[in-house]
């Protein structure tokens, strides 16, 4: 990502964070449910994850996602009405919300393939698999909100990148 300096006439400093220019391409980031939920649900690091929200919504990055990603959301509202914390209507209008601002959606079977090879060989879960095969295939960073699957997958991968690194380079 190209940053530019706060001299110059396209780029704004705010506060310690560089606004991009409109002229350069958006950064694209894969994201999974883990960061998703945190702009409906009140989590450590939701202030993280909403700013990347707004990056999204302001055009500065763009955020890709395996399809399963509806179906990690769905499955998390669903635990947050069985754990009480929330009700079925309220998961109900949550999911909807968050569907409305879902990152953009890639077929999870252009990825299956790639995806059983690299949780075969590193011991994870599919889904882990279907967000690494992406990064992999797109040549961008898998951003990940849990710090526990970040010491996992970091280790074996340069594309995987902690939410809370990454805040000083988003707009």
């Amino acid at each position: 990502m190209a940053l530019l300096p706060a001299e110059r006439s396209s780029g704004q400093l705010t506060g310690r964070r560089l606004i991009i220019a409109p002229e350069t391409a958006p950064e694209r980031y894969v994201v999974d449910a883990t960061l998703v939920a945190k702009w409906a649900f009140p989590e450590p690091t939701s202030e993280h994850a909403i700013a990347v929200l707004d990056a999204q919504c302001d055009g500065h990055v763009e955020l890709i996602a395996p399809d399963l990603l509806v179906a990690e959301l769905a499955s998390l509202c669903r635990r947050k009405v069985r754990a009480g914390e929330i009700d079925a209507a309220a998961a109900g209008e949550l999911f909807t919300l968050l569907l409305e601002v879902v990152p953009e959606l890639v077929p999870s079977s252009d990825l299956a393939a790639a995806a059983l090879k690299l949780s075969l060989r590193h011991y994870r879960p599919f889904g882990d698999g279907l967000h690494l095969a992406l990064a992999l295939r797109e040549g961008i960073l898998y951003l990940v909100a849990d710090e526990r699957l970040l010491r996992v997958l970091a280790q074996a991968f340069a594309c995987v990148r902690y939410l809370g690194d990454l805040l000083e380079s988003l707009p």
